[in-house]
């Protein structure tokens, strides 16, 4: 399995209330708004985006990352509004061992609305139905309560906690750890919220 591949070819993704597609110049004043909110990125391993340019650097590596499959990133848009409010990516893989990680950040105006459990399940769907890794896995910051229950609603199990094990703004952290194997997926209805 080389999932470069297939992330070449990133298809389109919606739901009920999102379209997830790949990123473009064009979002962003969208994506400027919420990765500059520190709420936002605290948890995260990136900065808060204090200028626009800082954002359109990222933008820049992400799609030139699209090209040759380095960049898994979806915008999660709004399909009534036509706004990006966040994203959700397959943020990092390893093809010797078949595993996928997912990682995604929301604007805080939509927190607590089940939108990032929304896109993850149709990108969860998308990895093991296309890319079909033996596991998916993803972690968060062992404070990040949110993050955790999303991962448990998506069939996700706990797996324990790595002490101190990324120094992310200027504190070594812990991080939990959460995966679903290809066999968990196949034999369970629960998450399948197409």
């Amino acid at each position: 399995m080389n999932f470069e591949n297939y992330l070449k070819e990133m298809p389109d993704l919606e739901t009920k209330r999102l379209k997830l597609r790949k990123l473009t110049f064009s979002d962003l004043n969208d994506v400027h708004y919420f990765c500059s909110n520190p709420k936002v990125a605290n948890p995260m391993t990136w900065e808060v985006n204090k200028t626009i340019e800082v954002t359109n650097d990222f933008l820049k590596a992400v799609i030139s990352g699209y090209e040759n499959g380095e960049s898994g990133e979806w915008a999660i848009e709004l399909k009534d509004t036509g706004k990006v409010i966040g994203v959700a990516a397959f943020i990092d893989w390893n093809n010797e061992h078949s595993c996928l990680e997912i990682g995604y950040f929301l604007s805080e105006d939509f927190w607590g609305k089940g939108i990032v459990t929304e896109a993850l399940n149709k990108i969860l769907h998308y990895g093991f139905d296309v890319l079909s890794p033996n596991r998916i896995e993803g972690r968060c910051d062992t404070d990040n309560f949110a993050s955790q229950k999303i991962m448990q609603k998506m069939g996700m199990k706990y797996e324990g906690t790595l002490r101190k094990n990324e120094y992310i703004k200027g504190e070594f952290r812990d991080t939990q750890m959460y995966s679903i194997l290809k066999t968990e997926y196949t034999n369970s209805s629960k998450i399948r919220l197409h």
